[in-house]
């Protein structure tokens, strides 16, 4: 029988960031679990755990996805098998990040939103994947497909966000954490730090990817999933 699993996108993204792993996951069937409209993290979880099935899941997330999916798994570890965090640390955004939130919220308020920039796409990238036109094709297509109401709310709800450390760190399931060695959004003091809580927490990066791991290391990610949903978990 396939395994089957649940995975929450990042920010401005949709199905299309899956499509090079799901080819290297060909006995894996997918639940795409698209962020859900809400003014808060909260009410998002809420959207979330509404489509999830009353028995326990295996559940993936990507970027903001992946701080959903640890929310989800800390509000009702009832409804979830085993956790994967994929390029985010489920943490309060530092000050500077919320600065520059605050900023591009109002700009877009004020001036309409334009599209992704190629100076983003860029920073988002590790060095080696910086010219392929694939990835920066596919991050531009997700992100006008879903448009600036999306950015406005899915920014608009997330930003305020509290540190799921402690409640990660207790949490009776395996829990891998995955991100790659260029990624500038992923803190790795904070993954240390939840090491020093949870001895059994397992994390991996990835060499020459950044932090769109599902697009740039399709391969090794799915390596690392393959791994995580060999993990023995206690829930039926």
């Amino acid at each position: 029988m396939a395994a089957l699993l649940y995975m929450i996108p990042g920010t401005m993204c949709d199905e299309r960031l899956w499509q090079g792993l799901l080819r290297q996951l060909p006995d894996v069937t997918t639940q795409h679990l698209a962020i859900p409209a809400g003014d808060t993290v909260a009410a998002l979880v809420t959207g979330l755990a509404a489509r999830l099935p009353e028995q326990p899941v295996d559940l993936f997330g990507f970027s903001l996805g992946g701080y959903l999916a640890a929310a989800l798994a800390t509000t009702h570890p009832d409804r979830i098998r085993r956790l994967f965090i994929c390029s985010n640390t489920p943490c309060a955004l530092p000050e500077d990040e919320l600065k520059q939130r605050r900023q591009l919220l109002h700009w877009v308020k004020s001036h309409g939103y334009s599209g992704i920039s190629d100076r983003k796409i860029a920073a988002m990238l590790g060095p080696a994947s910086r010219g392929r036109a694939d990835i920066a094709e596919t991050m531009r297509a997700m992100d006008a497909s879903l448009g600036e109401a999306a950015l406005l709310s899915q920014l608009g709800s997330t930003s305020e966000r509290e540190d799921l450390a402690d409640a990660i760190a207790v949490l009776s399931l395996p829990v891998t954490l995955c991100f790659g060695e260029y990624d500038a959004l992923v803190t790795r003091s904070w993954i240390e730090a939840l090491q020093r809580q949870r001895a059994d927490l397992r994390v991996r990066e990835i060499p020459e990817a950044g932090h769109m791991l599902p697009l740039e290391r399709p391969d090794r990610l799915a390596a690392e999933v393959q791994a995580w949903l060999a993990t023995p978990s206690d829930a039926p």
